[in-house]
């Protein structure tokens, strides 16, 4: 392209000398040079912490909204209540079966254990016997007492290690059961009370009183306190970004243009695009945050 440039600016000033030639190459040479110095993309505005969803129990009804879009929220806070409509995501029947399943555990393992503690009395006294036998020295002792005594404690000690192991089982057992029954219980709870995840604004309700709730989150939020924008950059020009570039943002409903820095690079390139993700935080949040997911394009100045 540049010996295009060179001998069209020699074919229109015949005779230019040396000076003819300076000119061309200050014409082919400046624009291409200001170009290899940025980068462009495309990308979308997001939260620092993108754009988080809040789910409920599938086909559950909306009962209750507690908050309104652009509301600003604690984490904890509560959203929305939903009302179950199947039988597995009824809240009550979920408690009632998490309190039975904490009762049955109590009482298994309460069980085993006392059957441990008859096992290690009975160790114990068969043990007290046989050394108390031993003491009454061998000249008023007999071998077959001994050894009826020794094997009586023998089979004690075995009785009550396998005991223990039972009651080894036995907590593990019950203590898998109550994990599961309260997966289920939180997932049912869950289901009944939306509360936010994090600290952030409202940006989407998607569901009304009275709606179904579907696959997709009902309420959507984020951390709009900083913005990002995130873009897909080609991957002949990832290693020649790094944190600290400094980038511009348009776009057509922006009056004015953004600014931001990049703050990381990533390290994975999509295979079949061939294309890796670049994060720029904005110098300010306002006025990206009214515009969460909107495309803009962006220059990364290199």
């Amino acid at each position: 392209m540049k010996r295009f440039a060179f001998f069209r600016a020699r074919a229109l000033r015949p005779g230019a000398g040396l000076l003819g030639l300076g000119l061309a190459l200050v014409i082919c040479g400046g624009p291409a040079a200001a170009a290899d110095q940025t980068t462009g993309a495309v990308g979308r505005i997001t939260p620092a912490s993108g754009v988080v969803g809040v789910f409920a129990a599938p086909a559950s009804r909306v009962t209750a909204i507690l908050v309104h879009t652009g509301q600003v929220v604690k984490a904890g806070t509560l959203l929305m209540r939903t009302q179950a409509t199947t039988p597995d995501s009824d809240p009550d029947l979920a408690r009632r079966q998490l309190k039975a399943a904490e009762e049955l555990a109590v009482q298994q393992v309460a069980a085993q254990t006392a059957t441990v503690a008859l096992a290690r009395s009975r160790y114990d006294q068969a043990k007290t016997a046989l050394d108390t036998y031993k003491g009454m020295g061998s000249s008023i002792t007999s071998k077959k007492e001994m050894s009826d005594l020794s094997h009586a404690a023998a089979d004690a000690g075995a009785t009550l290690r396998a005991e223990e192991a039972r009651l080894r089982v036995a907590k593990a057992q019950s203590q898998t059961s109550l994990d599961v029954a309260r997966r289920q219980a939180e997932a049912a709870l869950a289901g009944t009370e939306l509360r936010a995840p994090i600290d952030g604004t409202i940006l989407k309700i998607a569901r009304q009183v009275g709606e179904q709730v579907g696959g997709d989150p009902p309420i959507q939020m984020g951390d709009v306190r900083t913005m990002y924008v995130v873009c897909q950059i080609y991957e002949g020009d990832l290693l020649r970004l790094k944190p600290g570039m400094g980038a511009t943002i348009r776009a057509q409903p922006l009056a004015q243009r953004l600014h931001g820095r990049i703050a990381d690079v990533g390290r994975m390139v999509e295979t079949q695009s061939r294309l890796g993700e670049v994060r720029i935080r904005l110098d300010r949040a306002d006025p990206a945050s009214r515009l969460v997911g909107m495309q803009v394009d962006v220059t990364i100045n290199r």
